[in-house]
């Protein structure tokens, strides 16, 4: 066949044409018209920005960069916002400040999950964008179901933070007592042991009790100096060496005093340590200081944290950062008329031309052709009538 041949099928069977295009695009017009129109609302969340509270922990760098952890296979903040959105939790809140059983006509609540599913697009992007499409026949209610979704997410999220927040609150409460309750005792112990030995700081008065040391051994090796001359020329029985022995004796009685003996009568180190203890003690009392140092440093953090806690309890701020707001759709989202004529045309048109290259076909075979095809025909009716 060249091109005259098919034009002459569709000449011959131009108004077979005409009227399948013409019956079939006016019965497509005629259903578009009759179909209600809808209005989509959209609104775009950010994701979680870190340092901020999402589902009561704090959001790193890492986690909320979506790009990356998207190209992974890993779930990201986007994506657990996306899953709370299509949760029934949020759905609830959604029929119940939207009223959507008696806007649906539903009887029963999966019957209006149905419902608010075909009517609710959530989705997204590789940046992690979220997008909440909603649809409906008020242009004004498309609006306020997509702001009750994301209404009904912030809420979600702050009550659990909230509750995070309570729990961690009375966690650090009964620590905070324990730790209290610890460092009184470490106080109570460190100030009796102080009080006990007569010192505060050992390191501070080491210094003079030494000096005292070299001062008595000083006294007294220049005494023995002085008692070995005289007993070169003097008795035992002369009084200068009476009274040097007598210096030296008391000297070794105070010297013996600061290093083994050590009470209030004698100077030792808080006037009533002996010098051999020095290290014992020393290492009580740093022991002792320690704990009571850990004790407050434990207390200050676990206050802080406390502090953190009550304000993370009573926060109010919200929990979504929204992109883009819900707008009241000025235009209709469906039906398109113009598409869905336009598309029933082009395949109206289609099938009419195939229709006629298959009539043009079966009118021009040979009478035994014919024959053949009537009796696959015949055969084919008497199987279904059977």
């Amino acid at each position: 066949m060249n091109i005259r041949d098919y034009l002459r099928v569709l000449v011959k069977w131009r108004k077979l044409i005409i009227w399948n295009v013409f019956i079939i695009t006016s019965i497509a017009l005629a259903i578009s018209l009759l179909l209600k129109e809808k209005y989509t609302s959209r609104a775009s969340l950010l994701p979680p920005i870190p340092g901020t509270e999402f589902l009561g922990g704090e959001i790193s760098t890492l986690a909320s960069f979506s790009g990356m952890r998207g190209a992974l296979g890993m779930s990201t903040p986007s994506d657990l916002f996306a899953k709370i959105l299509e949760s029934e939790r949020i759905k609830d809140k959604v029929i119940e400040e939207c009223d959507l059983r008696k806007v649906y006509k539903t009887k029963t609540t999966m019957a209006t999950y149905s419902m608010l599913d075909k009517e609710t697009d959530i989705s997204v992007s590789p940046e992690g964008i979220i997008t909440i499409a909603t649809t409906s026949e008020s242009p004004l209610l498309a609006k306020y179901m997509a702001d009750s979704y994301i209404k009904s997410l912030d809420a979600a999220n702050k009550n659990l933070t909230m509750s995070v927040g309570k729990r961690n609150r009375i966690f650090l409460e009964h620590r905070l007592e324990e730790v209290n309750e610890k460092l009184k005792k470490s106080e109570d112990a460190l100030k009796n042991f102080q009080e006990t030995h007569k010192t505060i700081s050992i390191q501070d008065e080491i210094l003079p009790i030494l000096e005292s040391i070299s001062e008595l051994r000083a006294k007294i090796l220049a005494n023995e100096v002085n008692l070995g001359i005289l007993r070169k020329y003097a008795t035992e029985e002369n009084p200068k060496v009476v009274n040097i022995k007598s210096e030296l004796s008391e000297l070794h009685k105070k010297l013996s005093a600061m290093e083994y003996t050590g009470d209030d009568s004698h100077f030792g180190v808080g006037f009533s340590i002996p010098f051999k203890e020095v290290p014992n003690i020393q290492l009580n009392l740093a022991r002792l200081t320690r704990d009571v140092l850990i004790q407050q440093k434990l207390f200050e953090l676990l206050t802080e944290q406390y502090e953190k806690a009550k304000l993370q309890e009573v926060r109010d701020t919200p929990t979504v950062n929204i992109l883009e707001e819900a707008r009241v759709p000025e235009r209709k989202s469906y039906p398109r008329r113009k598409i869905i004529v336009l598309a029933t045309f082009i395949i109206s048109f289609a099938a009419g031309v195939i229709l006629a290259f298959f009539l043009n076909w079966a009118e021009e075979l040979p009478p035994d052709e014919k024959n053949k095809w009537q009796e696959i025909w015949s055969m084919w009716r008497k199987k279904r009538d059977n």
